[in-house]
């Protein structure tokens, strides 16, 4: 059963609180009423075997119902229904504890564990466990008063059990707020526990509490919970197998938001030294991202922003380009900067093909109505104004437009023409 570690984890805390209980009553000890009674008693103490231990806890209980250690002797048959691997006797066992002290803190812990454990989400099963996980917790206070800290154990010990148990109590209530669609009840109660005691898992159990409320402010705080889980490598982290997957869907999910990578490692390493996100946080999206570099491209070079859209719109994921294209065909283009590419023919250009988004990629072919005297190298820089687009493809893009030699600047001057050599003055033909 998946419980028996988390047991094994606390047997240590059920015990130091059985120890200060005891000490408060040592002035009643417990007392066999005969020797039949010490057999049995004996017998089922000192019993390795669960199957043979069992047996002889039922004789026990069956011939001394009435018991001075009828409690302890519940608390070792639930121990013993463990080994067995039997939960619902554990927590039909733990039930019946709790029927004789309702504040017992070993009856009150298992019914809070196997509430998660057997994962019944019954309605009387979710009462039962609710009813248990808040019992435990109102118990804590008083059972782990510093006046009753056995002088053996330290105070950090002391505080750090008493959290144990608290941590599983809100373990429980936040299962039950899952199982009831409480959503955001459950989200308070993995909150609560990630300030106790920072782990992976229930950074992961949170991310789901607040991506099934589906609200668009819960998102990003989702979003940073699910990198915790997925790169978490301390206390209570994720099993290897599942966190690879966490990864993976932190990825996926981080990339269609971003539409990119980048920043993502940077927000791995926040998470490693916060278990929750700033206040305000967030992540920019591609839409946000493009949008900031669109009002800054506008801003800093309004031509390049002006011809962007026109190419966004000629090369729309709709289809509709050759449509818009219809629209600018023969009207005069803006003022626009390029980058020249290529040009034809080699020494008395007529063609220009130029780069306007980039350096290097072919976008405009300039049409000119009189050749260059020279050619102009790849790499140089020109503006041009009022060339008329004729015609348009897709892929690869390009816009062919006629265009006025005189409208483009930026050409570089044809070199000057070479010196004729000249003869020495005086000298003669021979």
């Amino acid at each position: 059963m998946k419980f028996s570690s988390r047991i094994a984890a606390l047997l240590s805390v059920l015990a130091l609180c059985a120890g200060s209980l005891l000490a408060q009553e040592a002035a009643k000890p417990k007392q066999v009423k005969d020797q039949m009674e010490y057999d049995l008693f004996t017998a089922a103490t000192k019993e390795t075997d669960p199957a043979k231990k069992i047996q002889h806890l039922l004789t026990w209980k069956e011939k001394y119902p009435e018991s001075d250690f009828k409690n302890d002797r519940l608390v070792l048959m639930i121990t013993t229904y463990q080994a067995l691997r039997d939960g619902e006797k554990m927590l039909a066992t733990a039930q019946e504890l709790l029927k004789n002290e309702p504040r017992n803190v070993s009856g009150l812990y298992y019914v809070t564990l196997l509430t998660r454990s057997l994962n019944n989400t019954a309605p009387d099963r979710l009462e039962l466990g609710e009813k248990a996980a808040n019992g435990l917790l109102g118990t804590l206070p008083e059972t782990f008063d510093a006046a009753k800290k056995p002088q053996s154990v330290t105070d950090a010990v002391w505080r750090k059990e008493k959290e144990k148990l608290e941590i599983e109590a809100l373990k429980t209530l936040a299962f039950i707020q899952m199982a009831k669609k409480n959503f955001a009840g459950a989200a308070e109660e993995y909150t609560k526990i990630l300030k106790l005691n920072c782990t992976g898992a229930v950074s992961y159990q949170l991310s789901t509490s607040l991506l099934q409320q589906k609200k668009p402010e819960l998102q990003m705080p989702a979003i940073y919970h699910v990198a915790r889980a997925a790169y978490y490598t301390g206390e209570d982290a994720l099993a290897p197998d599942v966190q690879k997957q966490v990864q993976a869907y932190f990825e996926k999910v981080y990339t269609k938001h971003t539409g990119w990578k980048k920043g993502m490692e940077e927000l791995i390493a926040q998470t490693k030294t916060s278990c929750f996100p700033p206040d305000g946080f967030t992540i920019e999206s591609e839409a946000q991202r493009m949008a900031r570099e669109d009002e800054k491209l506008k801003s800093e070079d309004p031509q390049k922003y002006l011809w962007i859209q026109v190419k966004k719109a000629l090369i729309a994921e709709d289809g509709s380009g050759a449509t818009y294209f219809e629209q600018i065909k023969g009207s005069a283009l803006p003022k626009l900067k390029g980058t020249v590419v290529s040009t034809s023919p080699a020494k008395k250009p007529k063609e220009v093909v130029v780069a306007v988004s980039s350096a290097d990629t072919p976008e405009i072919k300039l049409v000119v109505d009189a050749a260059f005297p020279n050619d102009a190298p790849a790499g140089t820089v020109i503006e041009f104004e009022g060339a008329v687009p004729n015609t348009f493809a897709a892929d690869p893009f390009l816009v062919t437009a006629d265009i006025e030699k005189a409208q483009i600047t930026g050409w570089p001057a044809p070199p000057p023409p070479a010196k004729k050599a000249v003869g020495r003055k005086g000298s003669r033909k021979r």
